[in-house]
């Protein structure tokens, strides 16, 4: 007879997140330092930064501690990695509405692959795991 182990949460699925925290904290670090630079950067113009780029910057450095956080207890915070993924989603739109102004550069689709698209797909699987450890753990 086979005993079953317990569901738990994947060590490559913290590193994930600590991952997440530490770029977070350092993109975030960047964009609230240096908001012309990148602004221009992403904009691909000489103008100065709006703004909401300032905001921007601390929101990712916001994010970055939460990312750290749930690594450290994701069996309790499960529930932070849902604001991670809703705020790549919408962030990626608002970032294209109100800061690209619905204009499309090349660096503007780097910047949301690299810092919204390509974690959503990880963010979706450790959130689905997290979630059954919790259920797990809460029964």
């Amino acid at each position: 007879m086979q005993t079953e182990e317990p569901l738990r949460f994947e060590p490559w699925m913290r590193g994930i997140l600590l991952l997440a925290g530490i770029y977070n904290l350092a993109w975030g670090l960047f964009i609230y330092n240096f908001p012309d630079a990148f602004y221009q950067w992403v904009t691909e113009t000489e103008n100065p930064a709006v703004a909401a780029i300032g905001w921007q910057g601390m929101g990712v450095l916001f994010f970055g501690v939460l990312y750290i956080a749930t690594a450290l207890y994701p069996g309790k915070l499960w529930y932070l990695i849902i604001a991670g993924i809703l705020s790549k989603l919408i962030g990626g739109v608002w970032f294209y509405f109100v800061v690209m102004q619905q204009e499309v550069t090349h660096k503007f689709l780097f910047h949301l692959i690299m810092n919204d698209l390509v974690w959503i797909i990880p963010f979706t699987v450790i959130l689905i795991r997290a979630w059954k450890v919790y259920k797990v753990e809460v029964s």
